[in-house]
């Protein structure tokens, strides 16, 4: 069977609670899985993921186009022969499980349906009591952010380290930098993440918000550099705070998580958002922490007050990353205010 995913909403199922399907996260699970070796019907369809589909009824629709409304879709998976290579499809079906729709992967309905949006990616993964939006950005992008911070960032060397608890000192390149979000290239890089922290918030809480970057740095960490548990701080009451991951030393990239029946987390970022450990899941308990792998191009966009901490690791290469903070207004507090004092408003609140 293929692995469904599905986005809880804040809060968990309670009663009238939806939760809405992961294409991204299920779409990979399928690829994973795939038992090609074992294809040996032509037209046989591999693996399915379920998606439930809604369309809204107007007073122009007849009986027939009511009866064939989409009541569910799926993402399959199929292989017309052995040689073939699998092919991905949406097909949606209507309530007498009648195909409505086929569309091979690369068309806009099968890209609506899988979350991808041209060349970023966005998935909300949602663990118990907390919610992440996982980005992942073109690798031109992550070249460009490089190039900047190794052409702007480093040699202005404005340390950060003040504010931060990071261990990052065992070397002489080992640093956290003021990353200008005032600049040419901070400002559009800041437009980006307020965008991102927008989609977070409602995709996650269903929120209508504005969402304001107000600060950000780089950590260039080398072998035996660690950061302890801790969160961040926001100016406001709901807050953000991202990671994103930029260089990765080779000793991470080769190192298998725990996830995977690996036992290395070198270098990894752990997040922790309850008491409980991985050993609880033996006592049936809800695991409340995870460890993440970093890849780099990867951001993970999270509310501010989630523990989180990153692992030393042995070896050589730098872990460099981008961290942000954002502030988080509701629209209603903008109520009456001209653009002036709505401005004046954000600034305010950057501390």
């Amino acid at each position: 069977m293929g692995i469904k995913i599905f986005d809880l909403p804040p809060g968990g199922l309670k009663d009238g609670a939806v939760a809405s399907f992961n294409g991204e996260e299920s779409d990979k699970s399928v690829v994973d899985s795939l038992p090609l070796e074992k294809m040996s019907e032509p037209n046989k369809v591999i693996e399915k993921s379920v998606e439930v589909a809604a369309t809204e009824i107007t007073d122009d629709m007849t009986d027939e186009d009511i009866e064939r409304i989409p009541v569910r879709g799926e993402i399959v998976v199929e292989q017309t022969s052995p040689e073939d290579p699998p092919q991905r499809k949406y097909v949606t079906y209507d309530k007498l499980d009648r195909i409505v729709s086929s569309d091979p992967e690369g068309t806009p309905e099968f890209t609506a349906a899988t979350g991808v949006v041209g060349e970023m990616r966005a998935a909300l993964k949602t663990m118990i009591g907390a919610s992440m939006l996982r980005v992942e950005l073109p690798e031109d992008v992550v070249e460009e952010l490089n190039q900047y911070i190794d052409d702007e960032v480093i040699p202005a060397d404005v340390s950060a380290s003040e504010k931060l608890v990071g261990q990052i000192k065992s070397t002489d390149k080992s640093k956290q930098l003021v990353f200008d979000l005032n600049s040419e290239a901070g400002g559009s890089f800041k437009t980006v993440l307020d965008k991102l922290g927008k989609t977070f918030v409602s995709r996650g809480f269903g929120a209508d918000v504005v969402v304001d970057t107000f600060e950000a740095w780089t950590v260039h960490s080398y072998t035996g550099d660690y950061n302890p548990l801790h969160n961040h701080g926001c100016h406001t009451m709901a807050g953000l705070s991202c990671i994103l991951y930029l260089k990765v030393p080779e000793c991470i990239q080769n190192a298998i998580p725990p996830a995977e029946h690996g036992e290395s987390t070198d270098g990894f970022t752990y997040f922790n958002w309850g008491q409980a450990t991985s050993i609880d899941i033996d006592m049936l308990r809800p695991v409340t922490e995870e460890y993440v792998k970093p890849e780099a191009g990867t951001m993970l966009i999270f509310p501010s007050w989630l523990k989180h901490a990153v692992m030393p690791f042995s070896g050589e290469g730098e872990r460099r990353t981008f961290s942000a903070n954002m502030n988080v207004f509701k629209m209603s507090e903008f109520d009456g205010m001209s653009e002036e004092q709505q401005i004046a408003k954000i600034e305010k609140f950057r501390g």
